[in-house]
């Protein structure tokens, strides 16, 4: 019990700070139930503050740098060498955990720093970006518009 209580504390702490410093909203619920306020532009001042950020939370901030640029290369666009940037994910890979062996890292994390050179070696360049995902959106928006029924989107999904 003792535990939980400064672990909430401590959590508690870290949002406060960022709030503060940041002027960052971390994990918070957005109304309407869209999600939570983690969003890119979130991980964006994070990573853009990464001295900040590592004093926050208590991480290293070359790891946090480590992890910054192995995100804005996948989502670049640009050819990326796999064997450099196999290299690269792997020793940060190895460095999260020897730094950090209590955690257990998402398997996004992980597939992004183990299997990030097989990701660039068979997605188009610029597919893993947001920009791909955004651009369909429109499209989406005019499907809806010309081909469904004119009924609530809870009834249109029941049947």
């Amino acid at each position: 019990m003792f535990i939980a209580k400064r672990a909430v504390a401590f959590r508690s702490a870290v949002l406060s700070q960022f709030r503060e410093r940041l002027d960052l909203i971390v994990d918070k619920s957005r109304s309407g139930g869209s999600g939570t306020s983690n969003d890119g532009n979130t991980a964006r001042k994070f990573f853009l503050n990464s001295a900040a950020s590592a004093e926050i939370t208590g991480l290293n901030k070359a790891l946090i740098d480590r992890c910054c640029v192995i995100l804005q290369t996948l989502s670049s666009g640009h050819k990326i060498n796999e064997s450099k940037f196999k290299d690269y994910a792997l020793q940060t890979a190895y460095s999260l955990v020897e730094e950090y062996p209590w955690y257990s890292f998402p398997a996004s994390v992980y597939k992004m720093l183990v299997h990030g050179s097989d990701i660039i070696r068979y997605a188009s360049i610029g597919e893993l970006s947001e920009e791909a995902a955004e651009a369909i959106n429109k499209y989406i928006k005019i499907y809806r518009r010309s081909h469904t029924r004119k009924m609530p989107r809870e009834v249109t999904n029941q049947y």
